[in-house]
């Protein structure tokens, strides 16, 4: 037997070798760079958290010093209980509610948001390891073919 179908035989197999070996790398580096990138929307997710918690005490306190310096003033004018003071304070209350409101609706946004990366990343990852597959039976089927 001539040397030279040994020799291409051999080469496909090794071709098709390398590439079910390729192919099966690049799979699990895309699921590992899958999971850090989840491991990274979390770290992200957590620091809007505490970012959100501090506006949070920051909208609440600045909302009772204000509180605090008209309750003041109205004891220092002897208005405290008159309907002005009343109302500011009644003001002041219903901005801190629409401004925590405001808050947790960013806040859940946000998380919507990194949600939806994080499936759009598992997606394309997914995405790219069927291209993957899809490149190798090519291959094989290109091998195949040639030997017919």
């Amino acid at each position: 037997m001539p040397a030279a179908p040994l020799i291409i035989a051999g080469a496909a197999v090794v071709g098709a070798g390398a590439a079910v070996v390729g192919t099966a790398k690049s799979i699990s580096a895309q699921n590992k760079a899958a999971a850090a990138q989840k491991k990274q929307f979390a770290y992200e997710r957590q620091a809007q958290r505490n970012a959100s918690v501090r506006e949070r005490r920051d909208a609440i306190r600045a909302a009772r010093l204000t509180g605090g310096a008209l309750v003041q003033a109205g004891e220092n004018q002897g208005a405290s209980e008159s309907s002005a003071a009343m109302g500011g304070l009644g003001s002041i209350q219903t901005q801190l509610n629409s401004n925590l409101s405001f808050l947790d609706t960013q806040t859940s946004l946000a998380n919507r948001g990194t949600e939806q990366s994080v499936i759009a990343r598992s997606q394309q990852s997914k995405a790219q390891n069927w291209g993957a597959v899809s490149s190798l039976g090519m291959q094989v089927f290109g091998v195949a073919a040639g030997k017919l």
